[in-house]
């Protein structure tokens, strides 16, 4: 009993280490996109990212439309979620929060959904599970500590359901989930949305 006590107070303070990834507000006009690298899964390199459309229209976002940006701004395109799956070698994404939309990016709305989703990232598994039981299986977020476990069959199913979605974003809305690269050094995302009108590039945040 006090080796599994002292294994969750251990693994409570590498979770409360874990800074939680913003999603970002509206800001009129804009779409507004961050990134953080998650850890590295055999071959792979997750980076979890979210969106959010502040201007009036739809937009069209096409993960396949993420591209991360190396040295000398060599750009890099995502592997699919099935593939990813199978080069991680069976490895697992961390966290239990599917990546999709998130409604009411604006006000205290918003905010009160940015703080659910925080605490899932920051959290580990139980606030993610929370975060499903408080607002519903729409509500999307990269979920988890930023970490991974092991597994010998390739976690297709996870890799698929966490990762950032291709959808029609509404304006004042988010969406939320990884996407996957070959493994490697990158700086930057690249992100064309709006049939490839609009184009966002962040810096990729190293891991916390």
């Amino acid at each position: 009993m006090r080796s599994l006590g002292a294994a969750l107070v251990l693994l409570a303070g590498c979770a409360a280490r874990e800074a939680p990834l913003p999603v970002p507000s509206v800001e009129p006009g804009r779409l507004r996109v961050v990134a953080r690298a998650a850890k590295t899964l055999g071959s792979v390199q997750p980076v979890a990212v979210a969106v959010t459309n502040g201007s009036d229209e739809p937009l069209r976002l096409d993960a396949r439309q993420v591209y991360a940006l190396g040295a000398d701004d060599a750009r890099f395109a995502p592997l699919l979620p099935a593939e990813a799956a199978r080069r991680a070698g069976g490895r697992h994404l961390p966290g239990a929060v599917r990546g999709g939309a998130i409604g009411a990016a604006s006000g205290g709305a918003f905010g009160a959904l940015g703080g659910l989703i925080a605490g899932a990232i920051q959290g580990g598994i139980g606030a993610a599970v929370a975060v499903g039981s408080a607002v519903g299986a729409a509500v999307g977020a990269v979920g988890g500590v930023i970490g991974g476990g092991s597994a010998s069959a390739p976690d297709v199913a996870g890799f698929q359901d966490r990762a950032l979605p291709s959808t029609t974003l509404a304006s004042g809305l988010s969406a939320t989930g990884y996407v996957y690269f070959p493994a490697g050094d990158y700086g930057a995302l690249e992100l064309l949305a709006g049939e490839g009108t609009l184009r966002e590039r962040v810096p990729i945040q190293p891991r916390p």
